[in-house]
Parts: C-alpha cells; structure tokens; sequence
C-alpha cells in the first residue's frame, strides 16, 4: 500500500504538532532523547547539560568537562527542572521575541 504526497504531509504534520506539545522531560519518558549527545559541552543546550550532570544522559565528554560547563554557565537544579518541564512551543515562542527584539534595537 503506497501513500500518497498528501498522506505523508499529513502524518509528517500531525507527528510535528504533537511533538510540538511535548516538553523535554516528556519526550525523553517516550525514549526520544535517549541518544548519546556527542557535541562539546560549550556547544550544548543548557537543556543537553542538564540531561547529561543531573539525569544521566550519555555523552561523548567526560562528566568533568560537563560539570565545568554546567557551573560556568550558573546553572542549577531548579533551572533545569523548570526547563525540563517547559513545553517546546513556548521555548520556540521565547526564541523568537528574543529575536525580534534583538532585531527592533538595531
């Protein structure tokens, strides 16, 4: 049974939105950031940091490397709780007044 064009942009769109609605603590319970994060810890997301020195996400660098980055940057626990726990789509909202307003000052 093949599908259509249409069929496979609904499904890709309906996948998306559900995600979309997600946060990372919910998405990580269904196993989707299980994998290994394997950029640096300069590079991370404070969410990435939080994952891998406070809920034991594998990572390519070593758990000093990771705690460095993770005090340097003042991070703590209520910081990532509060961040696990916050949808995707108010992350991406706060992005993008973040953005606009960078963009207004110039």
């Amino acid at each position: 049974m093949a599908f259509s064009g249409w069929t496979k942009v609904l499904v890709l769109g309906l996948v998306t939105a559900s995600l979309v609605g997600c946060s990372a603590n919910q998405s990580r319970s269904l196993g989707m950031r299980s994998s290994t994060v394997k950029s640096s810890p300069q590079r991370m997301s404070n969410v990435e940091l939080c994952e891998t020195y406070l809920y034991g996400r594998k990572a390519k660098h070593s758990r000093f490397a990771i705690s460095s980055e993770y005090r340097r940057r003042g991070l703590s626990k209520n910081y990532c709780s509060k961040a696990n726990d916050e949808y995707y789509l108010a992350t991406m909202v706060k992005k993008l007044v973040k953005a606009e307003e960078k963009k207004s000052k110039k």
